[in-house]
């Protein structure tokens, strides 16, 4: 078998594993056409060489752990840490791949430094041949007690620590308004396969609910924040800004996750239709994603889409994902003539 050819199904072995695939050989052997005996010698090549061990009567991926602590004394640098413990890394990946990287840790490690009040950061890097795991943990206020008191103290507002989260969904909300734009959240969030922010129990994810289950973990005192990218993925940097952004007006789009802002996933009041509004009211286009929503309110739908956008003509609203359920009582009240 050619080398790149090798290179491929190694890659598919790995990805199997990853997946806990009973059927690793059969599925390497119809997707080559290789035979089992070459699979197998794939797979001992790979434990002799460290990136596989085994693990009872299957294998497991090894994965290389790095632990950096910083003092946040005044002085902390976002770009010297990456330059000198984060970027070698990523030495021999893809440029798309290191871009991506060198803006997410810089994005989420400034955060840490200049709004976490906190006098220790701690970042954790986990990597194997697959995918690499970036966490940034600090031991200050927690992200969303920090939008709770900065809600408090500029418009008077008692939120809840879940609804602070919810702030982050649409970007550009910043408690700090003359020296960030709020983006950075936002576009990292959409670079990473995998990313989520947890705070005093509360949790930030674009992820699925069942990701969501599974990446819970406690954490009373700071933030955590954590970022998963595949190796080899082909997205870019570029690519996500364009997807939100216009060469001469900026960041205007946005992506909301509907499921992700309400408790139970399904808005039904007026009062979370303007919740809804103030997200999205400083953009020129919204999609608004459904999936996950089994049903919506009337008094929602008619909150959004008729008092809400006769109010913001100049904002389009795209629905994604609605289903069948959902479209009808959207269209509906869409379609109802209100004298």
């Amino acid at each position: 078998m050619a080398k790149d050819n090798k290179e491929q199904a190694t890659g598919y072995i790995l990805k199997l594993i990853a997946a806990n695939d009973k059927d690793v050989a059969k599925k390497t052997t119809e997707a080559f056409g290789v035979s089992k005996s070459t699979v197998y010698n794939y797979i001992k090549e790979l434990l002799q060489n460290g990136v596989l061990q085994k693990n009872g009567s299957s294998y497991e991926i090894v994965s290389q752990k790095q632990m950096f602590e910083y003092e946040n004394n005044g002085r902390l640098s976002e770009t010297r840490i990456f330059n000198s413990d984060i970027a070698p890394i990523f030495k021999g990946f893809d440029k798309n791949v290191f871009s991506i990287w060198q803006y997410a840790f810089s994005e989420m490690m400034n955060n840490a430094i200049e709004h976490s009040s906190s006098d220790k950061i701690t970042v954790v890097a986990v990597t194997n041949p697959l995918e690499t795991t970036v966490m940034i943990l600090d031991n200050g206020i927690g992200i969303f007690k920090n939008i709770q008191a900065y809600m408090k103290k500029e418009y008077d507002r008692d939120i809840p620590l879940d609804e602070c989260a919810t702030l982050l969904f649409a970007g550009k909300f910043t408690t700090a308004k003359r020296f960030h734009s709020g983006e950075g959240i936002f576009f990292t969030s959409h670079m990473m396969d995998n990313f989520f922010i947890v705070s005093d129990n509360v949790l930030f994810t674009r992820n699925n609910f069942s990701d969501k289950q599974i990446q819970r973990e406690k954490t009373e005192v700071g933030t955590l924040v954590s970022m998963s990218l595949s190796n080899h993925t082909k997205k870019t940097a570029r690519e996500v800004f364009d997807r939100f952004s216009d060469v001469d007006e900026g960041f205007i789009k946005t992506q909301i996750p509907i499921a992700h802002i309400f408790p139970y996933g399904s808005p039904v009041s007026r009062s979370e239709g303007r919740r809804l509004g103030e997200l999205i009211s400083k953009f020129k286009q919204v999609n608004l994603d459904f999936v996950g929503v089994e049903d919506v309110g009337q008094a929602f739908c008619h909150e959004i889409f008729v008092v809400w956008q006769s109010a913001h003509p100049e904002v389009t609203l795209n629905i994604l994902n609605a289903n069948d359920d959902v479209d009808w009582m959207i269209r509906r009240v869409k379609n109802t003539k209100y004298d």
